[in-house]
């Protein structure tokens, strides 16, 4: 009798600790989110980009390496041609689709709550964070092509953390948020990455190319670490006494971009204030060239 009774103890227990994880479960993935965002794809579940990221990190540390152990390194210039164009033209979609549907700069400073109802606007702006997140999808395959160029040198702690929480802060952002003066992100990391890109496209080719890329290398950096600077000012905003962002949003992005800048500081001064680094012209904006002079001759 007391074996039957400890035994419906325990299958009580379990069943009450299964019934507050779904409690939770329910509580964060429906409860908390924009109801709007359940109708695209891949977003609505968590499991999905904890599985894109489980892939991305057992083919980028484990597969890929493995299979490339004995094998010569890729020749992808087609693809990083088609890739860095696809990109400029999907940055410029971005700021457009926000622009066209009331972003201005207003947005950097202004208190811009989310709009969350089905207005035209408001879901044009819901539409451009889930782009944003399937861009952010997309970019992970640069870590790809890199491990199938062996080029492990560019798979960096900084490349790998920048990546890997973007994309997730892109989840949580598409699905939660959705609008709001935090947009700000957006328009100003397309824009970035429309300079940043069309500087790899022609890294690819630079035969085609009628001045040396070597000299732009420095700028590009210097131009990530002030966007970098401005998003935090953005956060720093939107953090201020009566303005109703969503906090929690604010308590993830604002420590990653911390460290981002920190980071980017870092690579920065290690890499254009050392004799060492001036000689090598290594550059994490590179486009996967990992040093200045190829930019100017030749793809590896």
């Amino acid at each position: 009798m007391d074996f039957d009774n400890s035994t419906q103890g325990g299958a009580g227990s379990l069943e009450g600790f299964q019934q507050q994880l779904d409690h939770w479960y329910t509580f964060l993935v429906d409860d908390l989110s924009d109801k709007r965002s359940e109708r695209f794809p891949f977003l609505y579940s968590p499991l999905w980009p904890l599985a894109v990221l489980a892939v991305y990190f057992l083919l980028v540390f484990y597969w890929i390496p493995n299979h490339m152990r004995d094998r010569k390194p890729y020749d992808l210039r087609k693809v990083m041609v088609g890739y860095n164009a696809f990109q400029v033209v999907v940055c410029y979609c971005l700021i457009r689709q926000l622009v066209r549907h009331g972003w201005t700069f207003r947005y950097l400073y202004a208190c811009e709550l989310v709009d969350y109802s089905e207005g035209k606007d408001a879901i044009g702006f819901l539409v451009a964070a889930y782009l944003n997140y399937v861009v952010k999808t997309i970019e992970l395959t640069e870590t790809v092509m890199f491990a199938l160029r062996k080029k492990r040198n560019q798979i960096s702690f900084l490349h790998v953390y920048h990546h890997v929480f973007t994309y997730l802060l892109a989840w949580i952002f598409a699905k939660y948020v959705g609008g709001s003066m935090l947009t700000y992100t957006i328009i100003v990391n397309s824009m970035v990455h429309m300079c940043m890109y069309s500087y790899y496209l022609m890294a690819v080719i630079p035969e085609y190319v009628p001045f040396k890329l070597s000299k732009l290398k420095r700028y590009i950096t210097s131009i990530q670490i002030i966007q970098l600077v401005s998003i935090l000012l953005n956060i720093l905003f939107a953090m201020r006494s009566g303005c109703g962002i969503p906090r929690t949003h604010i308590m993830l992005y604002m420590p990653y971009m911390v460290v981002l800048i920190s980071m980017f500081v870092n690579f920065y001064y290690k890499t254009y204030r050392t004799a060492i680094s001036q000689t090598l012209g290594v550059c994490y904006t590179d486009g996967g060239l990992s040093r200045s002079n190829r930019s100017s001759r030749k793809l590896d």
